[in-house]
């Protein structure tokens, strides 16, 4: 509740309640289907099934097989916040300026949960870095983009307008590297600009074993101590 306490009311009963009374079940006992069944169909549970590793807690901290937290995602959970469709999602669109002094883009975010304001404190802190991290987080690849997972039905999170995608040259995704069933961690973003991200409700695909390290996304229920 204490994650998003504009929009949830209790939880009771395996369910949870939303404040304009709507619900949405919490366990739907799907813990023996494989790792790819869950993602495709997760549960609340899920969604909060696996511990995310914050940099202050482990900063070497390199996942294990199948260790993803925050990809399991309950879509209508999603949707109830912010939007069940893209006309829904795009009333709550504002403009922001990323980087305002060293770049000045202009990008699209949600406003709710006061995202655009997060992103904006996060883009001051990040400014104010020296100049040697800058080359990581000019020409973000984005926030805003409704469309589906790459290979499934899934929405992206980037539909929700609640996740930044960083500079693509500098970055690591697991499919770009994937040599046959093996996948080695790589990444190249440095942590201290993690660090800034997971400070405002962000978590991070690098810490991810099927890592994306350009992505950042708003999900403050796996960063609450």
């Amino acid at each position: 509740m204490l994650a998003y306490p504009l929009f949830l009311e209790k939880y009771e009963d395996n369910f949870i309640y939303f404040k304009d009374g709507s619900k949405l079940q919490f366990s739907t006992n799907n813990k023996d289907l494989s790792y790819e069944e869950i993602i495709q169909n997760s549960s609340l549970e899920n969604q909060m099934s696996m511990k995310y590793i914050k940099i202050d807690e482990n900063k070497n901290y390199i996942p294990a097989k199948n260790e993803d937290a925050g990809r399991f995602r309950n879509e209508e959970f999603f949707k109830k916040i912010y939007g069940k469709n893209r006309q829904e999602i795009e009333k709550n669109l504002v403009k922001i300026k990323w980087l305002e002094k060293s770049q000045n883009k202009t990008l699209w975010v949600t406003k709710i949960n006061g995202i655009d304001k997060k992103l904006i404190e996060i883009s001051k802190e990040l400014d104010n870095l020296p100049k040697e991290f800058k080359k990581y987080i000019v020409n973000p690849d984005g926030v805003y983009n409704f469309r589906k997972i790459s290979g499934t039905n899934r929405l992206s999170t980037h539909s929700f307008a609640i996740a930044i995608d960083l500079n693509k040259e500098y970055s690591n995704y697991w499919l770009w590297d994937k040599k046959g069933n093996n996948i080695e961690y790589k990444n190249k973003i440095p942590l201290e600009i993690v660090k800034i991200f997971e400070k405002h409700g962000f978590i991070w695909g690098g810490r991810w074993y099927h890592y994306d390290t350009m992505h950042f996304e708003y999900r403050p229920e796996l960063l609450l101590d």
